[in-house]
């Protein structure tokens, strides 16, 4: 299997607006997971776009994610971290959903911390806004995990 086609197949129909963008986004989502390659895991965060147009196909994507890196917590956290920056532009709210997951995760979000501080300044920045964010749209539900992870940077 070409990876790299693979990759493009779920990029390039990411927006998931017919039949066979949804056939082809899955078949090669599917294809990418099953190899269980986590070094994959910040080319597949820039296929989160907004303007999907099936949202529960879309978390396949998120779930995908998660499944990649459960044996290697830090890495694929740090691979996420990587994409944010990147993809932050074209979805944002993809990316809250996916950091709402590892706020949500006391293991996960305890390695995030660690994995924000070996960072770059300007990304860690762009993670630090979005998790700010994320705290100021519901503090009660998030404020405490998002403080978590700013002490430990």
């Amino acid at each position: 299997m070409d990876v790299k086609m693979e990759l493009t197949k779920v990029y390039s129909n990411r927006l998931l607006q017919s039949q066979k963008e949804i056939s082809e986004f899955e078949e090669a989502l599917s294809n990418l997971i099953d190899l269980g390659d986590r070094s994959i895991i910040t080319d597949l965060c820039m296929a989160f776009d907004d303007d999907t147009e099936q949202y529960e196909i879309m978390f396949g994507l998120i779930q995908g994610i998660e499944y990649l890196y459960k044996e290697n917590i830090e890495d694929g956290l740090y691979l996420i971290s990587l994409a944010v920056p990147g993809v932050v532009d074209q979805a944002r709210e993809w990316m809250e959903v996916l950091h709402y997951r590892i706020l949500n995760h006391e293991q996960v979000r305890r390695s995030y911390g660690r994995v924000l501080s070996k960072l770059d300044s300007k990304t860690r920045e762009t993670i630090k806004n979005l998790l700010k964010d994320i705290k100021n749209e519901d503090p009660n539900m998030f404020g405490n995990y998002v403080d978590e992870i700013l002490k430990a940077i």
